[in-house]
C-alpha cells in the first residue's frame, strides 16, 4: 500500500497493528523509489522486497521509501545531497508527527548515492541549528544499512557509464551536482564523511559491497575499499550481484536472508547489533 504523493511514500503498515520500527529506504544515483528495490524475473513477474518479503520477516515496521530527484541528465534538478537530505529528514518527521509515535526507533537503508544523503540527513539533524525541529530523527535512529554506498567516491567515467549505458559520456553537458559530489575525494563528499564519522558511533551500521563487475566497464563500480568506512563496529560484507542488482531481490533469494537480518540487528542499536 503506498501513499498517493509526496516524497516519503508508506509502503507497508505493520501487519500485526503495533509498530515497533520505521524502515527508511533511499535509493542511489538515477534511481527510483520503487524500481531500485525490485526484482524482475525471466518471466516478467516482479518482487518488491521492501514490501513483497521484508514485512513477513518484521512484522511490526512502518516500511516507507524516499522518492527524489537523483537523476544526472541535462535538465535534471539543480539540487543535491544537502538539501536532498534536509528534504528527507523533514519528512520523515512529518509522517512520524502523522503517526502520533515520534519516539520509534528508526532504521535508514541506503544504496549507493542514498547512502550519502542519509549520513548527510543525519548530519543535519545532530548538529544544524537551523534544523532543530527535527533532532528527535538523529535521536531515534538506530542503525544504517548500506548498499554499495561510494563513501570515498568512485572514478568519474564509471558513474557516467552507470547512468548512461555507454562508456562515453556526451560532450558540452557539465556534471549535475550529484556527479560532482561522487567522483573520487571529492571536497564536497569528504566533507560529508568527515562530518558523519563523529556520530558514526551512535548508529548500528552494516556495510554491503558487490561481488561482480560492471558488464560493460569489466570491473566494480565502487570498489570495497569506498563501500566500507572501515569504523570499528561497522559489520561488512560482500553480497551478490552488480552494483544495480545488489539491492533487488526476487523471492527465495538466498541474498536476502543476510540483509533482513542486517536491519533487524540495527534496528536493536549499536549495543545490540
Amino acid at each position: 500500500m503506498a501513499d498517493e504523493g509526496g516524497e516519503l511514500r508508506t509502503l507497508q503498515l505493520p501487519t500485526d497493528g503495533y509498530q515497533t520500527v520505521d524502515i527508511v529506504a533511499v535509493h542511489g544515483l538515477n534511481g527510483h523509489y520503487m524500481n531500485s528495490w525490485t526484482a524482475k524475473s525471466k518471466t516478467g513477474k516482479t518482487t518488491m522486497w521492501l514490501k513483497d518479503l521484508l514485512p513477513e520477516k518484521l512484522p511490526g515496521a512502518h516500511i516507507m521509501t524516499f522518492e527524489y530527484d537523483a537523476t544526472a541528465a541535462a535538465g535534471a534538478s539543480p539540487h543535491g545531497v544537502r538539501e536532498n537530505a534536509v528534504k528527507l529528514i523533514r519528512a520523515l518527521r512529518d509522517k512520524r508527527e502523522d503517526n502520533k509515535d515520534q519516539r520509534r526507533p528508526i532504521v535508514f537503508v541506503g544504496h549507493s548515492l542514498g547512502g550519502i544523503v542519509i549520513k548527510q540527513a543525519l548530519r543535519a539533524s545532530t548538529n544544524d541549528k537551523s534544523h532543530a525541529d527535527v533532532k528527535e530523527i538523529s535521536e531515534c535512529t538506530k542503525g544504517i544499512v548500506f548498499f554499495g554506498t561510494p563513501h570515498r567516491g568512485s572514478d568519474d567515467a564509471k558513474w557516467a557509464t552507470l547512468i548512461t549505458g555507454i562508456i562515453s559520456t556526451t560532450i558540452g553537458r557539465p556534471p549535475s551536482e550529484f556527479l560532482q559530489t561522487l567522483q573520487t575525494n571529492s571536497e564536497g563528499l569528504m566533507k560529508i564523511s568527515e562530518d558523519f564519522r563523529p556520530i558514526a558511533k551512535n548508529y548500528a551500521i552494516a556495510s554491503f559491497y558487490e561481488e561482480h563487475v560492471h558488464r560493460v566497464l569489466g570491473h566494480l563500480i565502487v570498489e570495497k575499499t569506498s563501500a566500507v568506512m572501515g569504523l570499528p563496529h561497522e559489520e561488512t560484507m560482500m553480497l551478490g550481484g552488480t552494483h544495480s542488482s545488489m539491492c533487488k531481490f526476487a523471492r527465495n533469494d538466498k541474498r536476502f536472508d543476510p540483509v533482513w537480518r542486517a536491519i533487524r540487528r540495527a534496528a536493536k542499536g549499536r549495543d545490540r547489533m
